[in-house]
């Protein structure tokens, strides 16, 4: 490059002289001396013009080594700390550099290594004859790290770089998704399909059940035993799982179709262990996977892993259980939990509606009942208890059993039993660090569970098939104690929970749901007050207009609406307001955003065509298939919004493939 530039400086040179020497013949002609003052200049400018280039071009070429020298040092700098170990050989094995990782991986970091490299590694070998230029495994144990060898040409001849590679946790990883795969399947309302057929029947339906069980299992290669009427286990590859996966598990929809005496459609709840080492640990995830699938209704299958768990399916409602052995056994195991606490706190959701607040004061009287002292948190903020709290206030018992957020913190202690009623989920509890603090935790609730549960506890009772977390404390108080009497208050309360949650006996209504509403009548539940509990003020009715007004219709079918103003009863006319836009002809699913104080949140509603659990589940929240909400922290409902259509797009996407 320097020699480029030189030969430009001496064609400047020479044309600069022949410039002067032009100027010089045409000034001699007008006047010698004038001539002789232009060379002079002209020269002079010249040799100016010359000596600035040439010091340009002197300072250009110094900047361009100062740069390639920092480079140089860069890249030396990156080699050394590079984390992969690196090292580099000659032809005759001997090491001429390596890296700080290189030194770290023998344990002997800080050193300047010197020698033959099979000194320190005698388990590398080189093919014979190859001057240490091809190697015969790429494979090598370093202490107990699994090293991945790679050998390429060095900067001279005759040299080699060696890279080891640390492939430990990628191999373990990679034998974990590969590895073995335990399942559990089992027909989740065999009781209610099955049982009350006839033994011919039956046994023609089950016949088709293990017919097309088989059948899915043969095409996916996975193997399948019964090992009960009811259960079977499967055992799989994790390639089997992800054809499975990509197919989203179509053995729900099949065993669905089956339609032969039986009049209620048969479902599987399929529980899959996956992606570790340990047989013991795959079973014990898959128990655990059958389990959440039962707790959110049915009808799906869930694939767990310690790191995460998918979801398929649970596009049905689950179906009301007919038998009531499992709610004598809930209450047995509740009774005995209250007998041996020394006292008991009743809590539920924050922003509480009539739902958690009719369990909680029912669960509060039958503890009282029992003789064992109780307070009840319910957190009002959301507007939903204003006029049942009116009615409370006037009952000397209830009031004095209802306690600030600071009181029951303060209350809870070793010996306490903490009852968390209408909600599962410890992020959605008003005084989530009374979790730490009490001894003994019962969990009531009606909601599909998710992945997120209040652990430990000592009783989890999540039934979806319920209409109500109240219709199922109804059930557990005629078994605690036959001498429980709820009293025209609490059995109201109670009763308008289950009317607000079943949209007037609407929605997610089955004959336990009467049954329940019947008990409550029985027990002193006046429809009057029912209805003064639920009435709704004048402000409220004319938001509620406004957010139905203001809807906006997307995909055809689907009502989206922003509550804009923020009140004390923001959550009750959200919820109402979803409820209202579902009355307009042609939309079969409403959604309505409101500002919490920590961000959006949002009430789903929609018919049985349209999941608005899944929905909901996408953004963090759940619910039923009918009925749902989520609450996204730290974001505006105008960005909320924009990632519940994406939500929803993508929900109708895999509804239309499926």
């Amino acid at each position: 490059m320097f020699k480029k530039n030189r030969l430009l400086i001496w064609v400047l040179g020479f044309s600069t002289i022949l410039l002067v020497a032009l100027i010089i013949t045409v000034l001699a002609y007008w006047h010698v001396g004038a001539a002789g003052i232009g060379v002079f200049v002209l020269a002079l400018a010249g040799l100016a013009f010359l000596d600035q280039l040439y010091r340009n071009e002197r300072h250009l070429q110094k900047k361009i080594k100062e740069m390639e020298s920092k480079i140089e040092l860069a890249h030396f700098e990156l080699l050394t700390n590079l984390p992969i170990g690196l090292a580099n050989i000659d032809a005759g094995g001997y090491l001429l550099w390596h890296n700080h990782e290189f030194a770290r991986l023998l344990e002997r970091e800080g050193q300047v290594l010197q020698g033959k490299i099979r000194a320190y590694l005698p388990e590398l070998h080189f093919k014979k004859s190859s001057r240490f230029s091809e190697l015969l495994s790429s494979r090598l144990v370093i202490g107990e790290r699994l090293m991945k060898v790679s050998l390429y040409s060095g900067p001279r001849k005759e040299e080699r770089i060696l890279t080891f590679d640390d492939v430990t946790d990628l191999d373990q990883r990679v034998a974990r998704e590969e590895g073995p795969v335990i399942g559990i399947c089992l027909i989740d309302n065999f009781a209610e399909a099955i049982l009350p057929l006839e033994e011919e029947d039956k046994s023609a339906v089950l016949a088709e059940i293990d017919k097309i069980l088989g059948e899915w299992a043969l095409s996916m290669d996975v193997f399948l035993r019964k090992f009960a009427e009811d259960r079977y286990i499967l055992l799989m590859t994790g390639s089997s799982l992800r054809h499975c996966q990509a197919h989203n598990f179509e053995i729900l929809d099949r065993i669905r179709t089956i339609q032969l005496e039986n009049k209620i459609p048969i479902t599987l709840s399929i529980g899959i262990g996956s992606a570790e080492e340990s047989m013991v640990d795959l079973g014990r995830l898959a128990r655990n996977a059958v389990d959440l699938a039962l707790g959110r209704g049915g009808d799906q299958v869930v694939v767990k892993s310690v790191e995460k768990v998918h979801f398929y399916g649970g596009n049905t409602e689950a179906v009301e259980k007919r038998t009531r052995v499992r709610v004598r056994v809930v209450a047995r195991s509740l009774k005995n939990l209250i007998y041996n606490a020394e006292n008991v706190i009743v809590m539920g959701h924050e922003n509480a509606d009539l739902d958690a607040a009719g369990s909680a004061l029912g669960l509060a009287r039958a503890v009282t009942v029992m003789g064992k002292p109780v307070t009840v948190h319910l957190d009002s903020r959301g507007g939903a208890l204003e006029n049942l709290l009116h009615f409370i206030k006037k009952n000397d018992v209830l009031a004095r059993q209802l306690v600030t957020a600071e009181e029951a913190l303060a209350s809870a202690g070793e010996g306490t039993l903490l009852i968390v009623v209408d909600t599962h989920k410890p992020s959605l509890l008003p005084v989530q660090s009374i979790l730490k603090k009490v001894e003994k935790i019962a969990v009531i609730d009606h909601h599909r569970r998710g992945t997120e549960s209040i652990e430990p506890n000592n009783l989890l009772y999540v039934e979806a098939y319920a209409s109500s977390t109240c219709e199922l404390v109804a059930e557990l108080i005629q078994y605690l104690d036959e001498e429980i009497e709820l009293g025209r208050l609490v059995s109201s309360a109670m009763l308008a929970g289950i009317t607000v949650d079943t949209k007037n006996f609407a929605f997610m209504t089955g004959a336990r749901t009467f049954e329940a509403a019947s008990y409550l009548r029985r027990s002193g539940a006046d429809p009057q007050l029912v209805q003064s509990i639920l009435r709704d003020p004048l402000d409220t009715v004319v938001r509620r207009a406004a957010i139905v007004k203001s809807a906006e219709v997307y995909f055809e079918t689907i009502a989206i609406s922003v509550q804009k103003e923020q009140t004390a009863r923001s959550a009750v006319i959200s919820a109402q307001a979803a409820d209202a836009l579902l009355e307009v002809a042609g939309i079969k699913a409403s959604f309505v955003l409101r500002t919490d104080g920590k961000g959006t949140a949002i009430s789903a509603r929609s018919h049985n065509e349209i999941n608005v659990h899944a929905i909901m589940e996408h953004l963090g929240g759940g619910g039923h298939l009918t009925i749902a909400g989520a609450q996204l922290p730290d974001i505006t409902p105008e960005e909320a919004k924009e990632k519940l259509i994406v939500a929803i797009e993508e929900y109708l996407g895999e509804h239309q493939e499926e």
